[in-house]
């Protein structure tokens, strides 16, 4: 994993109320599973902006894209500034 990734781990964590580490996010889960609902998802995305500072683009809001931190990697590692840093 990049640092990046785990920096993604560390953001995500934050949102999902059934784990206590980035350990216990299994990249293939459902996040729902670990508690992300949809209030979470958009808290989540505020913070996924302003620590990778870029935009959560619009065709992104799916629930494929929030069913796994692997999906959602998928979509801040496409869009993310280089330089940016939790």
């Amino acid at each position: 994993m990049t640092d990046r990734h785990d920096d993604f781990l560390r953001v995500l964590l934050g949102h999902l109320g059934a784990v206590e580490t980035v350990d216990q996010i299994a990249p293939d889960v459902n996040l729902r599973t670990l508690g992300l609902n949809s209030m979470r998802a958009v808290d989540l995305v505020m913070d996924l902006e302003e620590a990778f500072d870029f935009t959560f683009p619009d065709e992104a809001f799916t629930d494929e894209v929030f069913a796994t931190a692997d999906t959602i990697w998928a979509v801040v590692s496409a869009h993310a500034a280089e330089g940016a840093r939790p």
